[in-house]
């Protein structure tokens, strides 16, 4: 599927959205909608932006970029939307024009939107797999690089450039080192430099689209009270996986999730960190919790993230008919930990030793 076909299926849903809603046009102003309705461009320029420099209005029969005098130089010569069927609206920076009878992406059309986004077509998952092999390059080459020493910010920054260097942004980058993995579920990074064991988290964002994934690594062989925490935490990772199948529901995932932690004598531990859920054009486009209705549908990406004290397991899956597919898996060379569920073995990263 290439780019054009993309948008225009997405172009149809927003068709029917109009017709339910019986409005004449849709106006996109959210960066995560923005990526979604051109597929894959970024409306961001701060980084951590809710609204594009840019907006797109969708009709019926139209769909058109407004922009500002500032960006409408870059759109024409960079973004190609004129060849992806966009028209232009242009104005003075200081002179904005807003549409006038129109839904916007917020309250219940947001919600409506979202149902759309979060559900991924064959351009969008072809894309997804990409990103996914590249941040989990991103996070290998990042944790692999640390030294005894080294400051928290320094292991951020390399995790920042590694995924700058493959065209993303690490729109969460945690990293947590020693006592402090046990401590802090979100660890920002700090001056606190490395002895030991390290954690780094990242959230990879690229074309819009949006990846997560942890790894360890410890210097020195693995104490044996650390080796166990993380063939638990393996464990409860692959329950949840296997257990993320169409047609069930998060609720339905989470007691699963539930028994498993309590199956490895760690029954309350959920309580003290989300446990993720569906991702796409946000970190999590939802998070999960116990009796949670929301389906899930093939097509969906999902990122659960379980987490013990001083131990955690993340990595981002395409849910397919017939089960799921680890876009974020560990390149080869990487220690992983085979779990056998429901018939079928399960690979979930170790902890690397350096």
């Amino acid at each position: 599927m290439n780019r054009l076909e993309e948008i225009n299926i997405k172009h149809d849903q927003i068709r029917a959205l109009l017709e339910r809603r019986q409005a004449d046009s849709l106006w996109l102003r959210r960066t995560r909608n923005l990526g979604w309705i051109t597929a894959g461009a970024d409306a961001s320029i701060p980084a951590d932006s809710e609204y594009g420099a840019y907006s797109v209005l969708v009709t019926r029969e139209k769909r058109a970029v407004y922009t500002t005098n500032i960006e409408a130089t870059r759109l024409h010569a960079e973004e190609t939307f004129e060849a992806l069927g966009f028209e232009y609206v242009e104005y003075p920076w200081h002179q904005p024009q807003t549409p006038a009878h129109t839904l916007v992406d917020e309250g219940e059309v947001e919600s409506d939107i979202q149902q759309m986004r979060w559900v991924l077509n064959a351009g969008e998952i072809e894309r997804y797999r990409v990103l996914g092999q590249d941040a989990a390059a991103a996070l290998d080459e990042a944790i692999r690089a640390i030294r005894p020493g080294d400051t928290e910010f320094q292991l951020a920054a390399r995790l920042d450039a590694a995924c700058r260097a493959r065209g993303g942004l690490a729109v969460v980058n945690l990293v947590g080192t020693d006592e402090r993995i046990s401590r802090f579920r979100h660890p920002l990074p700090t001056h606190k430099r490395l002895d030991k064991y390290a954690m780094i988290v990242v959230c990879m964002r690229r074309g819009g689209l949006i990846v997560a994934g942890t790894r360890l690594a410890h210097f020195g062989a693995l104490p044996p009270e650390l080796r166990e925490k993380a063939a638990k935490i393996a464990a409860i990772d692959a329950a949840v996986l296997a257990a993320s199948r169409p047609g069930r529901t998060l609720g339905d995932v989470f007691a699963d999730l539930q028994a498993a932690y309590a199956a490895q004598g760690e029954t309350d531990q959920w309580l003290y960190h989300h446990q993720g859920g569906p991702t796409g054009y946000i970190a999590r486009e939802r998070v999960a919790a116990p009796g949670d209705p929301t389906v899930i549908r093939a097509g969906m990406a999902l990122a659960w993230n379980p987490s013990i004290v001083g131990c955690k397991s993340e990595d981002t899956i395409l849910v397919n008919e017939g089960g799921f597919e680890i876009v974020t898996a560990a390149p080869a060379g990487w220690p992983m930990i085979a779990v056998e569920v429901g018939g079928q073995t399960i690979q979930r990263p170790g902890i690397l030793e350096l």
